[in-house]
């Protein structure tokens, strides 16, 4: 830990960039994993739900994604509750060690080759407890940076946790994609696939090592009024109104991130190398795309700059998917590149407009998680199993664009119904 401790502790990086770091340690770690579920589906999908479909594997092993999401805004109400009565700093060390093992755990899973049916319930059940320990990570973070950031900063801090996010599909994505370039599709298939799972661990231990040293001056309310039963009761409307939006932006992110390179295969004909190669660009334009769009809505408002993407999201849809299918490797790339630019639009300013959207500060992370952790457990996870079976059922490869389409009118309709 010399070299860690030389940069975080030793002075290289000021506060801020600590808090920066530290707030977004654990969500490198949480897209890291999806990126390696994205990438290894089909893989996976042979390993752990050998079918004589193909498609059928692939919707079970997409099926083990969603488990793990669905758990989400279980976990969401138990580390939200935590993070308001006891602590952000516990809430974010305790999801992030929950997190990192089951993750670790994966690369060590026998195969249904090997024993059985109990192969996919074991692979299921750590997506499970992934899923628990993320759905109180991500919203924790988020509310911990967004109330460290100064006035006018709160989207940009708030949107670190994205960039985090990216980062972490980008090194698995890339890790994923070295791996099979190195050792060939049959050999990642027999045993490489483990490797991406079982280095995670060490990207776990910098994030505890980060987190013990946190700066935590939240001071947990008084309020008797269990935070949970107090939005239902009396912030209902408004948090229904920031689920509906939240819902539609992760449907958006999980179709681009994890569905579309299945689809650009099937669908645009790109080979696996090509829609990997899309994949990992897209993440790393997110990376600089995300700060770009909060610090636009910091300075003309998150709600204008939401309105905008989605009204562009539902006009564009198709025309995108149509250059996709039809322009090759190089109207793929530039029509993701435009969805990419799209999305950060979209998912930006969320984050802070969350968790800005309830004014008591004791509801503040219970508020946020239930509403980030359904949306990307519930919508979020079913999505690429729903868009695999659209395509499946319909034979339309433009099924998806309906989805989105109207999906993000429905967003741009109640946006202009949100007061922040």
């Amino acid at each position: 830990m010399t070299a860690i401790n030389l940069l975080v502790v030793g002075g290289l990086f000021n506060p801020k960039q600590k808090i920066i770091a530290a707030g977004i340690i654990g969500n490198i770690i949480e897209y890291y994993d999806f990126a390696l579920i994205g990438f290894l589906a089909v893989m996976m999908g042979n390993l752990f739900f050998p079918s004589t479909s193909p498609f059928l594997s692939l919707l079970g092993s997409f099926g083990a994604f969603a488990a793990g999401m669905i758990m989400r805004p279980v976990g969401a109400a138990i580390f939200g509750h935590i993070g308001d009565r006891v602590g952000r700093r516990f809430a974010l060390i305790s999801s992030l060690v929950l997190m990192a093992l089951p993750t670790f755990l994966i690369g060590f899973l026998p195969t249904y080759a090997q024993i059985g049916i109990m192969a996919p319930i074991l692979l299921v059940s750590l997506r499970m407890i992934q899923g628990l320990s993320v759905g109180g990570e991500y919203a924790s973070s988020i509310v911990y940076l967004v109330e460290q950031a100064g006035a006018g900063r709160q989207n940009l801090y708030g949107s670190f946790v994205s960039v985090g996010a990216k980062i972490g599909m980008a090194l698995g994505s890339s890790l994923c994609g070295g791996l099979l370039w190195y050792l060939g599709e049959d050999t990642m298939g027999e045993w490489g696939w483990r490797i991406p799972f079982i280095l995670s661990i060490f990207i776990a231990m910098i994030g505890i090592y980060l987190r013990r040293g946190l700066i935590d001056d939240y001071e947990p309310s008084e309020e008797k009024l269990v935070p949970i039963v107090a939005i239902f009761r009396h912030h209902r409307k408004v948090f229904g109104k920031f689920l509906i939006v939240a819902s539609v932006v992760w449907m958006f992110y999980y179709t681009l991130f994890i569905y579309l390179p299945i689809w650009l295969e099937g669908s645009a004909g790109l080979s696996k190398m090509q829609s990997g190669q899309i994949n990992t660009f897209s993440i790393i334009m997110g990376v600089v795309f995300i700060p770009l769009m909060a610090m636009l809505a910091d300075k003309i408002g998150s709600l204008r700059v939401m309105k905008i993407a989605a009204l562009s999201s539902a006009v564009t849809i198709f025309p995108l998917l149509y250059m996709m299918i039809h322009g090759g490797f190089l109207g793929a790339l530039i029509a993701t590149a435009a969805m990419v630019v799209l999305l950060c639009a979209y998912q930006a300013p969320i984050f802070a407009a969350t968790v800005m959207g309830i004014d008591h500060h004791g509801f503040r992370a219970s508020f946020t998680a239930l509403i980030l952790g359904s949306a990307a457990g519930i919508v979020g996870g079913i999505t690429p199993a729903l868009m695999t079976s659209l395509v499946e059922l319909t034979h339309n490869p433009y099924s998806p664009a309906y989805l989105i389409g109207l999906s993000s009118l429905i967003a741009w309709s109640v946006l202009k119904r949100i007061r922040v």
